[in-house]
């Protein structure tokens, strides 16, 4: 198990999480009349179809990240959990408890059958979660949860808007996707990342391997990494993982890091604040050596 530098395991990547979906008193009435008459009459409020919203577009983010974002309008945060356990109740959102010995109680919320009938039917959006799938697996989306994180700071600080970033999230590897695109608007021009997660759960040596002869085919036969936002830097590969020691065994375990690309990694342990968590990892000449370099955008300094 690779641990951070203070001997703790970050709970998005923490193997040995247990989960529990939160129960309901009884069968919660999601029928889309029924949904439309409380929201029309105040049971569901227009903040709880703003959460609603952000969840729908972020897919699933853990209570924490919820309070912060939301931290304007639920001054204090048990307002909010409460809120986020009676719309549970009524099937306007889902919520799952996880734990371990490494990890406090966290609470993970998404969108419930009443919500995704309401924000698609009645507000028209796409691409909405699923929560019969999110149901089925909960700890497959954990990598969402960890490419949301930089995405809260970013727009905390900021450095995007909400149409910088865009989400895929694919279970299974695929090409055009990645699992998520950033856009940061710097003094030099747009800055676009690629993300992949790295998860300790989803043999993650072999996932990188994989994405990389892909991304470097699709370099071969292109000229570079193609980016729906215009830009004339080339597109920076950002892997997001759980610890220092995580990125050293992997890397150690490659040949070499492909020169088409730049790299840089997104340290879970580091994200207390985003400005220290990017890493440039360099191999030594012996086997298996990795040297980590802390590399900083000045612009993250706002």
């Amino acid at each position: 198990m690779w641990k951070s530098l203070d001997g703790g395991v970050p709970i998005l990547d923490d193997p040995t999480l247990q989960f529990k979906m939160l129960p309901f008193r009884s069968r919660p009435e999601t029928n889309l009349e029924v949904t439309v008459f409380r929201v029309e009459t105040g049971q569901i409020t227009e903040g709880d179809v703003e959460v609603a919203v952000t969840l729908a577009q972020m897919k699933v983010l853990t209570e924490n990240q919820l309070r912060r974002l939301y931290q304007d309008k639920f001054e204090k945060g048990h307002k909010l959990g409460t809120r986020l356990r009676f719309l549970q109740q009524i099937g306007w959102f889902d919520g799952w408890y996880m734990e371990s010995e490494f990890n406090e109680r966290e609470y993970v919320w998404s969108i419930g059958i009443a919500a995704k009938n309401y924000l698609g039917f009645v507000m028209g959006m796409h691409d909405l979660p699923n929560p019969i799938a999110l149901a089925q697996n909960i700890s497959h989306y954990l990598p969402i949860c960890a490419v949301n994180e930089l995405r809260i700071q970013l727009l905390q600080k900021g450095i995007i808007a909400k149409e910088d970033f865009l989400l895929y999230p694919h279970i299974s590897p695929n090409e055009e996707n990645p699992l998520a695109l950033i856009r940061m608007k710097t003094p030099m021009g747009s800055i676009v990342m690629y993300i992949e997660r790295l998860q300790q759960t989803k043999k993650p040596l072999r996932f990188m391997k994989y994405k990389l002869k892909r991304y470097l085919n699709w370099i071969e036969r292109e000229g570079r990494l193609p980016s729906p936002y215009p830009t004339d830097n080339p597109p920076i590969m950002l892997w997001s993982c759980g610890t220092e020691e995580a990125v050293c065994e992997i890397v150690g375990s490659l040949n070499h890091l492909p020169d088409e690309m730049i790299h840089l990694f997104l340290i879970d342990e580091h994200m207390a604040d985003v400005r220290t968590a990017f890493r440039m990892a360099v191999k030594g000449e012996n086997p298996g050596e990795v040297h980590l370099k802390q590399f900083i955008f000045d612009f993250l300094d706002n």
